[in-house]
């Protein structure tokens, strides 16, 4: 079922976007357009995880919390593009590093970094999806390397 679970996380991603534009135009919702959504559980838990640097994991429930959790993410950015690196079979679970370029709304600075994903994929549904700010983080969540 792994390559399954990779195949299902790939159809609901798209290859590079940038989070700010869409997610800030008129319909913020077109980013799930032509996407399998039937393979997300409506009360699909999104954790946004600590980092090391400290603070509390931030947890959303459904897409409007994926939505709301990014929306806040994104307050300090004036772009966000993020580029599918990979995606990581990792048994139940799909690890996904990016490629972030971003540039801050203030002052315009220019920053790169790699975090990842680990999407829990449970009978055909996307139940969890945790957000890493550091790759090495989301695989050994994971248990992937």
């Amino acid at each position: 079922m792994s390559q399954e679970n990779v195949e299902l996380v790939k159809a609901l991603m798209p290859d590079e976007i940038d989070l700010v534009e869409v997610l800030n135009s008129d319909d913020p919702l077109a980013i799930f357009a032509g996407r399998p959504l039937e393979s997300i559980e409506p009360d699909i838990e999104v954790i946004f995880e600590a980092s090391y640097a400290g603070g509390p994991p931030l947890t959303f429930e459904g897409l409007g919390g994926l939505l709301e959790g990014w929306l806040d993410w994104l307050i300090p950015w004036e772009t966000y593009r993020v580029k599918i690196d990979q995606i990581v079979d990792a048994g139940d679970d799909v690890v996904v590093p990016v490629t972030v370029r971003a540039r801050t709304e203030r002052h315009g600075v220019e920053v790169e970094h790699s975090p990842a994903a680990v999407w829990n994929v449970r009978g055909g549904r996307v139940t969890a999806v945790h957000f890493f700010l550091d790759r090495d983080h989301a695989f050994a969540f994971a248990g992937a390397k």
